[in-house]
């Protein structure tokens, strides 16, 4: 299964300039809580979750309506490809310990989302992806970040899912 078969797309954007006010507004509006940030020519320079607005907005004594993108995003961009393996994308994913990868082209364009929600939702049911494979991307993710932990693959996972 390819990774274009399950992500997010059209994925939710905003610039480097828009406010967290308005980060915040579509975020609530498009039921995500995760925005693509993109840079002056419309490519992928960072992501901003719902965790980064929260924190963000606690850490400062400013507006909302005064805090830009770029001040709570992170700066660096973990992709993927919309042709990737399913299998591919979620060790990127461990090899990260992220939950998201930002798909786009050879040439930078952007094409999705995917998410591990994505791989839960649709990767799992549609076979692309094992329950195996989740439970560890997570568990890897999920780990503290130093040292990493070798996390073994879960060999009786029952749930459906």
């Amino acid at each position: 299964m390819k990774v274009r078969e399950v992500m997010t797309t059209p994925p939710q954007t905003c610039t480097l300039d828009t406010s967290l006010a308005i980060v915040s507004r579509r975020m609530k509006e498009k039921g995500c809580g995760t925005l693509i940030v993109l840079d002056q020519h419309g490519k992928p320079a960072g992501m901003l979750t719902d965790r980064d607005l929260a924190l963000a907005i606690g850490e400062s004594k400013r507006n909302a309506s005064h805090i830009a993108a770029h001040e709570a995003m992170t700066g660096y961009v973990y992709t993927c490809s919309p042709d990737e393996s399913l299998h591919t994308a979620l060790e990127r994913m461990s090899e990260a310990r992220v939950r998201r990868l930002t798909v786009v082209t050879a040439d930078g364009e952007l094409r999705g989302l995917l998410s591990l929600d994505d791989v839960a939702l649709w990767g799992v049911k549609s076979c692309g992806a094992t329950r195996k494979e989740l439970a560890r991307a997570l568990a890897v993710i999920c780990a503290a970040q130093e040292p990493l932990l070798e996390i073994p693959l879960v060999e009786n996972v029952t749930a459906d899912v």
